[in-house]
């Protein structure tokens, strides 16, 4: 069955406004971006969350900070990122939203003169033990739960990219949610 929604609009601040116009437009769940001040782990209110969704006859999905880099070399970054990715695992299992959305992070570049060196590419091995990590971390806080991880914007991913998400559907935590 497919099931179409809008994201949490910018032009309007307050859940209950956006969870309207949703119902209002016959659309079946709004995408809360935790992009933004509302929608970090820390300001989330799951009753007003859980309240206004069975108002509204509405569900979630939670869109992942832009900037999430999981795979970060620097240790002490790549936890704070995973730290935040199984906070929204942990709320997505609370209010039984289904999906959660991200992106694939590209990280550094070095300009050369002939090229673009990506440093997850260029260290391959280690960028792979981070997804790896990222990865079963993942799956381990999903547990036997209908909560999936989706990789949007999949066009122009480079072969290094490719391999990445080859990684992460080797775990049933990514890829299409249960029907």
């Amino acid at each position: 069955m497919v099931r179409f929604g809008m994201p949490f609009l910018l032009e309007i601040e307050k859940l209950e406004e956006t969870a309207a116009l949703c119902q209002a437009l016959g659309l079946s769940f709004v995408e809360l971006n935790m992009n933004l001040p509302q929608f970090q782990p820390g300001n989330i209110d799951a009753e007003e969350l859980r309240r206004t969704a069975g108002e509204y006859g509405i569900s979630y999905t939670l869109h992942l900070d832009e900037n999430l880099n999981v795979h970060d070399f620097n240790p002490s970054v790549a936890r704070a990122w995973r730290d935040t990715m199984l906070a929204a695992i942990a709320l997505a299992k609370e209010l039984d939203i289904p999906v959660l959305n991200m992106h694939l992070n590209r990280g550094v570049h070095f300009t050369l003169p002939e090229r673009k060196v990506y440093l997850f590419e260029q260290y391959r091995g280690a960028y792979q033990d981070g997804v790896r990590a990222f990865r079963d971390a993942c799956e381990d806080a999903i547990g036997g739960s209908d909560v999936r991880i989706c990789v949007e914007n999949l066009t122009g991913y480079l072969p290094w990219q490719v391999e990445t998400l080859d990684l992460l559907l080797e775990s049933p935590a990514f890829g299409h949610p249960p029907s």
